[in-house]
């Protein structure tokens, strides 16, 4: 039906404190399907937070560090956490990174308003969307 209510996604940003993250937190918090349940400032600290809040999607900003990220989802195979992971990047190098690590979706930083809906309808629907 279409007057039917959409789930609320749950979803945990991972970004570090500062202009980019406040910029991220109000833009997530626009969005009417979207619960924004923590923000955490690494990406190994957001590990207990993911466990906790057993997000839907996380979304981890392109400002954190490689080795973080690439642990960080090495952990999230291993505890079989089920939430999705998008990475925001700003260059293709970073593109290419969070594909290999294990991204299920990945978006440049800049296209976030655009292109999150997509992002939100494919975790509804349970998909995993690289690129």
């Amino acid at each position: 039906m279409n007057n039917e209510k959409k789930k609320k996604i749950k979803v945990l940003l991972i970004s570090l404190p500062g202009m980019l993250q406040s910029v991220l937190r109000q833009t997530l918090a626009d969005k009417s399907d979207v619960d924004l349940v923590g923000v955490a400032s690494g990406c190994l600290s957001a590990l207990s937070m993911i466990k906790q809040q057993a997000p839907d999607l996380v979304v981890i900003d392109s400002n954190m560090p490689e080795a973080e990220i690439q642990e960080l989802f090495l952990r999230m195979k291993a505890e079989q956490v089920k939430s999705q992971s998008l990475v925001l990047t700003e260059t293709s190098h970073q593109k290419e990174f969070a594909k290999a690590a294990g991204a299920d979706f990945v978006l440049r930083s800049d296209t976030l308003s655009r292109d999150f809906d997509f992002v939100l309808t494919e975790t509804r629907n349970g998909s995993k969307v690289k690129g």
